[in-house]
């Protein structure tokens, strides 16, 4: 009895699976590229993550052809959709090694000879050439000070920028001294 279950259930898998070849072609092209993933047997969320779009999106195009299919399992529909692309593939015609509308053409030697020079063209004096920029052309003066770029710049740098600090900090203060002395006499 379960022996004829199974006999029952192969012929129907059949039409399903011939169904399911004959909707692909009308799919969109959106629809062809989660179903390639699908063929893939990726999950909704590397699709997702491949195509850099929501999982849901994913989840709705599946369902969509689903729907269209007469709703087969995930793992049928990819089975189906691996052998629609292997058909596919199948019926496009491979390019022939020669284009039978081109007939080959023979060279003619004689040809050839008309355009061989003579005498092969050379340089006698090779020239050289120098360009610079625009702005590399005009002299501007030093932008940092010697102190800063001598033989001591390194300490010459960090003794510049401890004044700039401790500059700013004594600004800061007085600037806090004047807030504090305009705050008492309001």
């Amino acid at each position: 009895m379960v022996n004829s279950d199974r006999q029952e259930q192969m012929p129907l898998r059949a039409v399903e699976g011939a169904t399911l070849l004959h909707i692909f072609p009308g799919l969109t092209p959106k629809q062809h590229e989660v179903l390639r993933y699908v063929s893939e047997n990726r999950t909704s969320k590397e699709i997702a993550w491949e195509l850099g779009i929501s999982e849901s999106a994913v989840n709705q195009r599946i369902e969509g052809v689903r729907i269209r299919t007469g709703s087969p399992p995930r793992a049928e529909l990819a089975r189906a959709y691996r052998q629609y692309l292997l058909e596919v593939a199948a019926a496009c015609n491979p390019i022939p090694d020669k284009i039978p509308q081109v007939p080959e053409v023979q060279s003619d030697p004689a040809i050839g000879a008309q355009d061989d020079r003579a005498v092969p063209l050379t340089l006698s004096d090779a020239m050289t050439y120098t360009v610079t920029a625009p702005w590399q052309r005009e002299s501007y003066g030093q932008v940092v000070p010697e102190v800063l770029d001598g033989a001591n710049a390194g300490l010459s740098r960090t003794a510049a920028m401890v004044a700039i600090a401790v500059g700013m900090l004594l600004a800061a203060m007085v600037a806090l001294g004047v807030v504090r002395a305009l705050a008492d006499l309001i």
